[in-house]
């Protein structure tokens, strides 16, 4: 076990095709946030430090498939030249432990990635919920 998780051997999808579709959701980001990859880098990792859990005190057994790091677009100005990018991280062994059938894994990695541009973005859940279900987020 690492970390709650059973170790990478046990996982059917192996870190190339996780991240295979994690670029395919990315691709799929819709056209009008399409322009997340001007301030955003996402990171793929296996599992959240112990300081990302801590930060958003998560429990031992929380599940966290993805994390927004960074100031969103709302609050960015022309004045914060030279600022970092922000990041979003989708974590592997949560989603892969959680989702053995790839299409139910696709699906929530698509979901993660949404979610996280999302909060990029400054929109808040029932606005991201109102943008899937306009058919502009499939």
């Amino acid at each position: 076990m690492y970390n709650g998780y059973m170790d990478e051997s046990a996982h059917l999808v192996s870190h190339d095709e996780f991240e295979a579709l994690v670029k395919e959701a990315i691709d799929n980001i819709p056209e009008e946030y399409a322009d997340v990859h001007e301030n955003v880098v996402f990171k793929i990792e296996d599992m959240p430090t112990p300081q990302q859990r801590y930060m958003l005190n998560l429990h031992p057994r929380s599940a966290l498939y993805g994390l927004f790091e960074g100031i969103t677009r709302p609050q960015r100005s022309s004045q914060m030249s030279g600022l970092l990018p922000a990041t979003i991280t989708i974590f592997r062994f949560p989603m892969t432990h959680m989702f053995s059938e790839k299409d139910s894994l696709k699906k929530q990695i698509y979901e993660t990635v949404w979610h996280e541009v999302a909060h990029y973005f400054g929109l808040n859940h029932e606005a991201m919920h109102r943008v899937k279900s306009s058919g502009e987020h499939s």
